[in-house]
């Protein structure tokens, strides 16, 4: 338990100092959201609910009001009124652009949950896939499959996501018409917990995910490749062969579940990086999640719903290697017994 403690304390003050990046950048970035916004308050103020040529006080108090920092405070009041806001009133302003005057909170909580159901789908997917073509490429070590699935797992694995995203998108998108080209949903469906639109969820993210498990899927099967060749000649592997077990059941049974084990923290945490780089695939699927989101707040400068997007990925990159750290003891239960002897 003391390492789950440590490492829930490591992930703690990583989100304490990821928050106060966000703040200095938020604050300091020439040209950033402050001058900008103030500039823009000053050149359209109608927009922004004032009169013309608005009075400094009316000015900072709409600032604050986007970006949750008072300008004319102090930096360290500053300081602690942003992160006092983002920790006890999860509050991060509101958007200027993107969703005028929308919570910037209730803003990311709308377009999370669709970038995590995606790279989640895709990181399981990619996972199965190269556990079970890692496992028996191993157990078939030499043969045609193992050097024909190697060379093409190198291939698609020096291919980026985009262009794979890119080139699924126009051949079964717009050439052959089988999938959808943009959406999250069918827009004909109910929405809600019902089959047709639950299936309609899934149609949609497929282009998406295939393209994350087409570029990815070969770093898990060669790693797990490796780690089972080192096992073939353990005695638990022996003994399924001699009890006449089926090679795809040894492959995936016994090589699989152990083979697994060195590779399994970073699979996790490689659904941070999923969800990083859904900020590129979200724009080629124009898939609207936080991705897509972030994107957008860019391109139209919009600071507030920039910087919170910026945080929460951040903070869900921490998460998934909190979950890497939690789930390893459960698939390896030499870790609690290692754990309690040096304990």
């Amino acid at each position: 338990m003391s390492y789950l403690r440590d490492r829930m304390i490591q992930a703690i003050v990583t989100v304490y100092l990821i928050v106060t990046l966000t703040f200095f950048m938020n604050k300091s970035m020439p040209g950033g959201p402050m001058d900008w916004l103030e500039q823009d308050i000053y050149q359209n103020p109608d927009l922004y609910g004032l009169p013309p040529n608005p009075q400094p006080e009316e000015v900072q108090e709409v600032i604050e009001m986007y970006i949750n920092i008072p300008p004319d405070e102090p930096i360290h009041v500053q300081y602690y009124s942003f992160m006092y806001d983002f920790f006890i009133h999860q509050e991060m302003g509101e958007s200027i652009i993107v969703a005028p005057h929308a919570d910037v909170g209730d803003l990311i909580l709308t377009y999370a949950p669709w970038t995590v159901f995606l790279s989640t789908i895709a990181m399981i997917y990619g996972l199965v896939v190269g556990v079970i073509l890692g496992s028996l490429m191993a157990y078939w070590e030499g043969s045609r499959f193992d050097v024909g699935m190697t060379v093409t797992m190198i291939l698609t694995g020096g291919v980026p996501y985009f262009i794979a995203a890119i080139f699924l998108l126009y051949f079964f998108g717009f050439q052959l018409g089988w999938f959808p080209t943009g959406g999250r949903a069918d827009p004909r469906a109910d929405v809600g917990m019902n089959l047709e639109w639950v299936l309609s969820v899934f149609y949609y993210a497929s282009l998406p995910a295939l393209s994350f498990i087409i570029t990815g899927f070969g770093g898990s099967a060669l790693g797990l490749r490796a780690n089972s060749i080192r096992l073939l000649g353990s005695e638990y592997v022996r003994s399924a062969q001699l009890r006449g077990l089926s090679t795809y059941r040894i492959a995936t049974t016994y090589l699989a579940r152990n083979a697994i084990l060195p590779i399994w923290t970073g699979v996790v945490i490689g659904l941070g990086g999923l969800i990083g780089g859904s900020v590129i695939m979200e724009m080629i699927f124009q898939y609207p999640g936080m991705g897509l989101l972030m994107f957008e707040a860019a391109i139209r400068r919009d600071f507030p719903v920039l910087m919170g997007v910026f945080a929460v990925i951040s903070i869900l990159f921490v998460i998934g290697t909190l979950i890497a750290d939690f789930t390893y003891p459960l698939i390896d239960p030499r870790a609690d017994v290692k754990e309690s002897r040096e304990a």
